[in-house]
């Protein structure tokens, strides 16, 4: 294998291996640190940290990836993850956690846009790039499933106790490791004046120039209604992903079954791929964008009552990640329609931001409304809220503009994935 092709395996392949790796190892990081001792308020604090710096290098990360390649970021962001889940598997104390957090949020942005990137680049001819795009997807549908699985019989072997969670944190450790190994060894050239350039892009001045240029393109109806849905949506995601092992683990589910519930997520999300193509004959991508996202939180409010049986939760947590995983063909669709081809690199930017915002406010408020008032209350209250800001949001986008073609932004959506900087 030439080192081309083995760059873009890495890319294709690497995905799986990244969201299975995370999926194995974030389940269970509510739990580790419940039994550390952190409530429910200090452990949406805790997990709020992923999304802090990502929130400042959201833009500058797609131009660093520009200037100083795509691999060399892939490398950067495994030895940030790589330090990250060691943190976490040999630290005991809650501050530490808490930087783990912060150094997972920054290669969680690093990684997914350079694999990204590594498996759309490399191919002169657009239907192989896109069939390199949808193999890239379909991985990172199979690691997002098989991790939960394979974190939970970890745990499960270990026994339900402190432990037990560290050793999914370090069986993660360890494939990190060794993948990092792996792609040290595919060499690639380097370019001193892009890295001088690189280090320009984090300077103070130039990082707020990066978010400045892309302010601009929120004028259009289409940007607004992608970055609204998508905030909403992610919101709704982040609560799930945060609070529901806790949930279960409180309702005395075993840490397989929290673990094989979280799976059904990748699962759906995989399903409704394959959906979706069907409801853009039938509906505009606005009305598919609103109906998932009032389907998302009504889940939230029946997950106390789903929660009394295992069918139930399992059927609910399907029907929740169907919803929530057709917001990222969505809403990438409506926001490329209305921008310039030399825009979209920027406005996936935004998109990205918006993700982060919505992953850092989410489990912080959430937190804050358990702690206050028990779990089951907060799921009430917060998919209540949702609901009513989602079906609110109809009807304000009602009385604008009509929604975007599906067909036109279908073609957008293809052009967009040909795009280095990516969302």
């Amino acid at each position: 294998m030439n080192m081309e092709k083995a760059v873009r395996a890495v890319g294709i392949y690497g995905g799986g291996v990244f969201f299975g790796v995370m999926s194995v190892a974030q389940p269970f990081f509510t739990l580790y640190a419940e039994a550390l001792g952190a409530s429910t308020a200090l452990i949406g604090f805790i997990v709020t940290l992923r999304a802090l710096v990502p929130m400042f290098i959201a833009m500058p990360i797609g131009q660093m990836i520009d200037t100083l390649g795509p691999m060399k970021m892939t490398k950067i962001g495994c030895l940030l993850l790589i330090v990250s889940l060691a943190m976490t598997s040999f630290s005991t104390t809650l501050p530490i956690l808490a930087i783990s957090q912060v150094l997972l949020g920054t290669s969680m942005i690093i990684m997914a846009s350079s694999l990204q990137v590594l498996a759309s680049d490399g191919e002169q001819d657009k239907e192989l790039r896109n069939k390199n795009i949808n193999r890239f997807s379909m991985w990172n549908s199979a690691g997002s499933m098989a991790g939960p699985l394979l974190g939970g019989l970890v745990v499960t072997q270990m026994g339900s106790s402190v432990w037990s969670y560290r050793s999914a944190f370090l069986a993660s450790l360890i494939v990190c490791t060794l993948c990092y190994v792996l792609i040290m060894l595919i060499r690639t050239p380097g370019n001193s004046v892009m890295r001088g350039k690189t280090k320009e892009l984090f300077q103070p001045k130039e990082m707020l120039n990066s978010y400045v240029s892309g302010i601009h393109l929120t004028r259009h109806r289409g940007v607004q209604f992608g970055l609204v849905g998508t905030f909403l949506i992610m919101f709704i995601q982040a609560l799930y992903a945060s609070f529901i092992p806790l949930y279960l683990n409180n309702h005395g589910y075993s840490a397989f079954i929290i673990s094989t519930v979280i799976s059904l997520m990748g699962l759906s999300g995989f399903v409704s791929r394959f959906l979706l193509g069907r409801l853009m004959k039938f509906a505009a991508l606005e009305t598919i964008l609103i109906f998932a996202g009032c389907i998302a939180s009504a889940c939230l409010i029946f997950i106390p009552v789903a929660s009394l049986h295992l069918i139930g939760i399992a059927a609910l947590t399907f029907l929740l990640g169907s919803s929530i995983g057709m917001n990222l063909p969505v809403t990438i669709m409506i926001m490329v329609e209305e921008t310039k081809e030399t825009e979209r690199g920027k406005v996936l930017g935004l998109r990205l931001l918006t993700n982060r915002l919505s992953q850092m406010t989410a489990p912080a408020m959430f937190g804050l409304l358990g702690q206050a008032f028990g779990l089951t209350a907060a799921f009430y209250t917060g998919g209540g809220i949702l609901l009513a800001t989602m079906l609110g949001f109809a009807v304000y986008s009602s009385h604008r503009a009509p929604a975007t073609k599906t067909e036109d932004a279908a073609e957008a959506t293809a052009e967009a994935a040909e795009t280095p900087n990516r969302a």
